[in-house]
């Protein structure tokens, strides 16, 4: 029979192990009754976060300074980017350094950090991919305009690109854990940068849209092929739960369980023109429920989002941490997919991105616009999809608006970008 004093010593070895384990729990997301909860190291964490400027962390000589600065602003987590052109400057060999940077500048400060992945795509196009991947066309195809003139960006049907980059972010993952998987510093990685074939100019001029969907030969094929029976049977598992635009399409073309794309869902019309001198314009809100080129758009998210499962899945596998995928938005300018980048995690394809990439935990919105606060949080506050916000306007006025999306949408998190410079 145990004494008193052997129950006591096993009692507080009990707790000392619960509460061991419990510090070493890695971030995840958590839900309760009313809500989904980032927990980091066994406490619900709410990410009063800034964005560096894109290139900032390409520099341990210019960021050595900027960690205690971030932390004497208040933040509790600095989202900072990780290029894979700085990662694998040369093809199979990893550097890491700049992240180990990151990492002991973040603690020094006592600051989380969430990463965010320049892999294939960053706003659209590819800048930040190696250039051993550049000069190979052949083997990393580039996307096609309609009119056929190549474009700056990796066709999301590059079989070799993305194995290329799931090798490199599952090198990164491994490199984490190993690094940070007691500290749990890292609580988040975002995978990709507001993804999706894009027309800069046909935005800018006013001119028609040539980036509703990748053009290129392998897109131009697996466009008129049948679309994947693991979509349809989603959308018939799911009819009523599927989101308007996508179930509206379907619906009015029969509901098919079989077919090409036009087949499914329908021939895509353009958006309806307007007058930008009308002073009537910036009233009619009409464009939010508008879906024009919607084919082609679910097409493109297909093909994006079964690219990103890839590293995804592969992520999981090693350190199962948040993974998010952000979305440069639709707005009144730019209302057609291609004038804003086609086929990224818009709230109307969020059914395709659920069927696609089931490994990816949340989709985000990049949100400039703010006159569009609520159109824009009450489309991503869906079941499944607590709200974060990685990226935002750099104002006088954020602070009262994160406070009211705090209340409002049970947000994870709030960052204006560009804080380590004039903002």
């Amino acid at each position: 029979m145990k004494t008193l004093k052997q129950l006591m010593i096993a009692v507080c070895c009990s707790i000392a192990v619960t509460a061991s384990a419990d510090s070493y729990e890695i971030p995840h997301l958590e839900k309760t009754k009313t809500s989904v909860q980032l927990v980091v190291d066994g406490k619900p964490y709410i990410m009063l976060a800034g964005e560096l400027h894109n290139s900032s962390t390409g520099s341990s000589h210019y960021m050595a300074p900027i960690w205690q600065r971030m932390a004497d602003k208040n933040l509790n987590t600095v989202i900072a980017a990780v290029s894979w052109e700085l990662v694998e400057p040369q093809e199979g060999k990893f550097d890491f350094q700049l992240v180990d940077s990151m990492l002991d500048g973040a603690r020094k400060a006592n600051l989380r950090l969430v990463l965010l992945w320049f892999g294939s795509w960053k706003n659209g196009v590819s800048t930040y991919v190696p250039g051993w991947v550049k000069r190979d066309q052949k083997r990393f195809p580039l996307a096609r305009y309609k009119d056929g003139e190549v474009t700056n960006t990796l066709s999301p049907l590059g079989e070799n690109s993305m194995k290329a980059d799931k090798q490199a972010f599952s090198k990164l993952m491994e490199h984490i854990k190993a690094v940070d998987g007691s500290q749990h510093t890292i609580i988040a990685i975002q995978i990709e940068n507001e993804m999706g074939t894009l027309d800069m100019m046909s935005s800018y001029m006013n001119k028609d849209n040539r980036a509703m969907r990748d053009y290129s030969e392998a897109a131009n094929k697996a466009f008129g092929e049948a679309v994947p029976a693991e979509l349809l049977q989603y959308l018939k598992n799911n009819k009523t739960l599927l989101q308007h635009a996508v179930a509206e399409a379907w619906k009015a073309n029969g509901s098919k369980m079989k077919g090409s794309w036009e087949e499914v869902f329908g021939k895509s019309q353009p958006a309806k023109k307007v007058d930008r001198n009308d002073p009537n314009l910036m009233k009619d809100m009409s464009w939010q429920k508008e879906y024009p080129w919607l084919t082609e758009e679910i097409f493109n998210a297909w093909y994006y989002a079964r690219y990103v499962e890839q590293l995804a899945a592969a992520a999981k596998d090693i350190y199962p941490i948040p993974l998010y995928v952000n979305a440069w938005l639709k707005q009144l300018w730019a209302r057609e997919p291609g004038k804003y980048p086609s086929g990224g995690p818009q709230p109307h394809l969020f059914d395709i991105w659920h069927a696609a990439a089931p490994h990816v935990d949340l989709y985000a919105p990049d949100l400039y616009a703010t006159s569009l606060f609520d159109w824009v949080l009450s489309g991503y506050d869906q079941p499944g999809n607590p709200v974060i916000m990685p990226e935002t306007k750099s104002s006088a006025d954020g602070a009262a608006r994160s406070f009211y999306a705090f209340g409002r949408y049970n947000m994870l998190c709030y960052s204006p970008f560009g804080i380590d410079g004039g903002g």
